[in-house]
């Protein structure tokens, strides 16, 4: 049972693997179950056993890291005052990072625009309800757009840093974000 559970991981990494280079050169409804099947080195029947089509894999593999998002967003959910602003900007750049390929790909003109604004909203929520939990004066209008002036330049800067190879290790790109949010800039005397 365990050397088969480890085959279907291994093909699905592969599968994974495939699509996401096939994104990188195509959009995804240019992509078909052979050159796809072709490219991972498995057959047709192996792909169907575990996705139904080429949009099928594209929403697991959305699916999954959408969960992993939500995931690291649970502490400002849940109205806790001990949440570590740096340990869990690292968290999820380091969620980034380990799916790399898959956001670069979704910020590029290939890439599916609403994954994107469905991660937006994920953090939209979380921290939307913790800035109202930890602060009720504030007016929410205010504080929309804050978030939404936060959520785009934290983008442009994984962009960037995507882009350059991750050069920048994710605990110190972690810091230099929340100074941002704080207020202050890394320059400033």
């Amino acid at each position: 049972m365990k050397e088969q559970d480890n085959r279907v991981r291994v093909t699905k990494i592969l599968i994974r693997h495939a699509f996401l280079q096939l994104l990188k050169e195509k959009p995804l409804q240019s992509i078909t179950v052979r050159e796809l099947c072709q490219s991972a080195g498995i057959n047709r029947g192996t792909f169907y056993t575990h996705y139904r089509d080429i949009y099928d894999l594209m929403h697991q593999i959305e699916e999954e890291m959408t969960q992993e998002f939500h995931a690291k967003m649970m502490p400002l959910l849940s109205g806790s005052n001990n949440v570590d602003l740096v340990d869990m900007i690292t968290e999820i750049f380091s969620l980034i990072q380990n799916n790399a390929e898959l956001c670069l790909i979704t910020l590029s003109p290939n890439g599916d625009k609403n994954f994107l604004f469905r991660l937006v909203a994920i953090g939209k929520e979380a921290c939307m309800h913790a800035y109202l939990y930890k602060n009720p004066h504030w007016d929410p209008q205010v504080m929309d757009y804050f978030y939404t002036f936060i959520s785009s330049g934290c983008i442009a800067i994984l962009e960037q840093w995507l882009k350059e190879g991750m050069q920048v290790p994710v605990e110190e790109l972690a810091r230099i974000v929340k100074g941002f949010i704080a207020g202050g800039a890394p320059f400033a005397a």
